[in-house]
């Protein structure tokens, strides 16, 4: 599945990781490891963010935690799929459900 994935640093350790080599080494290895469609910095926080496929649960556990412990804070993980995908999932939740009026 496809995923937003967004990582924001704790101040210490922001602060810990700019005073050493910077976060540029980790964020590579990440890259090597889950090659993620793309991957960007936030210029107004201390923030990463990407959009990576994580085929399996093992996959998403383990980027939460590299990041988690890179950070200093657990990451957010959006779920993202195709707009048309809306459409089926609407038809059959109505099989089980009609949306309130």
């Amino acid at each position: 599945m496809l995923f937003l994935v967004q990582v924001q640093a704790a101040m210490e350790r922001a602060n810990a990781i700019d005073a050493g080599e910077g976060p540029g080494v980790t964020f590579r290895r990440i890259a090597e490891r889950f090659k993620p469609q793309s991957f960007w910095g936030n210029p107004t926080r201390r923030e990463g963010i990407m959009v990576v496929e994580l085929p399996t649960p093992m996959d998403v556990a383990e980027l939460m935690y590299a990041l988690t412990w890179f950070a200093g804070k657990e990451p957010t993980f959006t779920p993202l799929i195709q707009p048309e995908i809306f459409d089926e999932a609407l038809t059959k939740a109505k099989r089980i459900v009609q949306p309130p009026k």
